[in-house]
């Protein structure tokens, strides 16, 4: 996130190279940049004549080429964006020009979904002559703190649970998550803080019955909170399928399995192999007072049954009842 917002500030400030390449399987911040180098490098009367914007499938490289060696129009740059890059056939005869691009010509290479093959020249041309990024797609374990950095740099508080939350429930398509966290941003208020009423409110997750809550509640033993978020699942069986809390309480119980090992080091280095903020080591702290390392491991057992038993396995009990059966046997550990 870092070297995107740096970059962006170049593109603001007019600091160009003659190539850009971007690839990876992360979307995302692709199209954030594309989008810079579109509102930002040109002026509006200078677009007529010297934007061009190319799609890898319909494009052909020689195209791309002759388009990049004309010169700009009425305007001291051209900008050449070439879109789904990765479809284009004879991608690699793009590095004739790339070797010795025109200084006018701002080339923009977007190839979502996949890097570029390593293994040839081009990526080399295009280090030397410009700037090369790959955006791989986010682990699961780093989203919580995406959502924090990007909430600093709109200027809004918003907590570690929160944060968490969102990443459970969103998942880890970046565009979805920001188009989530729009629709709380414009209603944020004076306080300017992403609540747990205003998630609830404009995005629809629960701020006391969701999948990060019930095994918050079982790492905690606090049973009348277990079973009402329990209940709500059963009554309300789209908001807590019984596979995702199974998913939810193995993540949960085996941090903490890796915590009775790692307990007597510091917190930023258990936070690192727990993979998780550093605000949420201590709460496995006290869940290891309440499971101890035996019980953790019985605890992976059990859930790692009833997972099997959730996608039909071993079982013809419905989903309801294995759940209540499944929270009473981790709280009687």
């Amino acid at each position: 996130m870092k070297e995107v917002n740096e970059l962006i500030k170049q593109i603001k400030q007019g600091e160009l190279k003659p190539v850009y390449a971007f690839d990876g399987e992360e979307p995302y911040f692709i199209d954030l940049l594309c989008e810079a180098f579109e509102n930002d490098v040109l002026q509006p009367h200078e677009k007529d004549f010297n934007f061009t914007t190319f799609y890898g499938k319909d494009a052909t490289w020689s195209a791309v080429v002759n388009e990049c060696r004309s010169y700009p129009a009425f305007s001291q740059r051209r900008l050449v964006i070439l879109k789904e890059a990765s479809q284009l056939k004879d991608f690699t005869q793009l590095e004739s020009y790339i070797q010795q691009p025109l200084p006018s010509t701002i080339l923009v290479i977007a190839h979502k979904y996949k890097k570029i093959d390593g293994r040839s020249s081009i990526v080399k041309a295009i280090k030397k002559q410009g700037v090369y990024l790959t955006f791989d797609k986010i682990r699961d374990y780093n989203l919580s703190d995406w959502i924090l950095n990007y909430c600093t740099t709109k200027n809004i508080k918003i907590t570690p649970t929160n944060a968490e939350l969102l990443g459970t429930y969103l998942g880890t398509d970046l565009q979805k998550i920001v188009n989530e966290l729009e629709k709380v941003l414009i209603n944020v208020g004076d306080k300017k803080e992403i609540t747990a009423e205003l998630i609830e409110k404009y995005i629809g997750i629960s701020k006391d019955y969701n999948v990060f809550q019930y095994p918050t509640a079982i790492l905690e033993r606090n049973a009348e909170k277990s079973y009402r978020i329990a209940n709500y699942f059963i009554a309300n069986p789209k908001e807590g399928p019984m596979v995702l809390v199974t998913s939810m309480l193995y993540s949960q119980f085996s941090k903490l399995y890796q915590y009775h090992y790692a307990k007597n080091m510091p917190a930023k280095d258990i936070a690192a192999v727990l993979k998780i903020n550093s605000f949420f080591v201590k709460d496995y702290q006290k869940a290891s007072q309440l499971f101890n390392l035996s019980q953790t491991v019985e605890a992976i057992e059990i859930i790692h049954q009833y997972n099997l038993n959730a996608i039909g396995l071993n079982t013809a009990t419905n989903d309801s009842t294995l759940l209540k059966e499944l929270t009473a046997k981790l709280l009687l550990l």
